[in-house]
């Protein structure tokens, strides 16, 4: 005896064809949010790597700006050229003198007019 009818739930093209087309799209999907993520990642990388090169460079401005205001100071220039075994002569302080200008309100003044 052969039943003839023994499968009674099979499984039809267009199901198959549906859970196919499903799992494409949650794949595409899945991909799609796997690149973006990635993507903003690499950004902040690239953001993190930038931000870290001005922080270097706001230090490096800093030390140049200390650098320069000692030696605008005369008694450290002084030092410096004692470290350095400078040829230069040392800067009296009761030989420098200071140069003003002379304003004269009489001196007269071009005009295009």
């Amino acid at each position: 005896m052969e039943k003839r009818n023994r499968y009674k739930n099979r499984i039809r093209p267009l199901l198959i064809c549906r859970l196919v087309l499903g799992g494409m799209l949650l794949l595409g999907v899945g991909a799609g949010f796997v690149l973006v993520r990635n993507q903003h990642v690499m950004e902040g990388d690239v953001l993190r790597s930038l931000e870290d090169e001005i922080v270097e460079l706001d230090r490096e401005i800093e030390l140049w700006e200390l650098r320069i205001a000692a030696v605008r100071d005369r008694q450290e220039l002084s030092r410096r050229l004692r470290w350095v075994q400078s040829d230069l002569d040392e800067v009296d302080p009761s030989r420098v003198i200071e140069v003003q200008e002379k304003t004269s309100e009489s001196a007269s003044v071009a005009s295009a007019f």
